[in-house]
């Protein structure tokens, strides 16, 4: 039987892990800047490159803004990864993480979105 602990801490290592794959595509999905997914060329194409685009991508122009939030973003997911299944009692290990990897990236793309809301009329 696989400890509650590392449940915990594979639940946290996948969602963190995931929140870092889909840092750049949400940034493209929500600021409509050309960011994409890894292998796809991640920043490459984001119109903060290009000196010629009026409306830049938000995260990319505010940095401190856009770093924050994302931490934001990540922290509360982690968070909400850790603590999720110790109310559901459930005994398998394998729904356990699923459970909290799905959950943790959701509040991870939730509060990423929320965040973004009032950078997207500022650039």
């Amino acid at each position: 039987m696989i400890s509650f602990s590392r449940i915990t801490g594979l639940s946290a290592v996948i969602t963190l892990i995931l929140s870092l794959i889909l840092i750049t595509p949400l940034c493209g999905f929500l600021f409509q800047c050309g960011c994409d997914w890894p292998g796809l060329g991640l920043d490459i194409n984001c119109n903060y490159h290009k000196p010629h685009i009026v409306e830049k991508c938000s995260w990319c122009v505010l940095l401190d803004v856009g770093v924050l939030s994302i931490a934001v973003a990540i922290l509360s997911g982690l968070y909400a990864s850790m603590i999720t299944a110790n109310v559901l009692l459930i005994q398998q290990p394998l729904k356990v993480v699923l459970i909290r990897v799905l959950l943790g990236v959701t509040v991870f793309v939730l509060i990423a979105t929320v965040a973004a809301l009032p950078l997207m009329s500022k650039i």
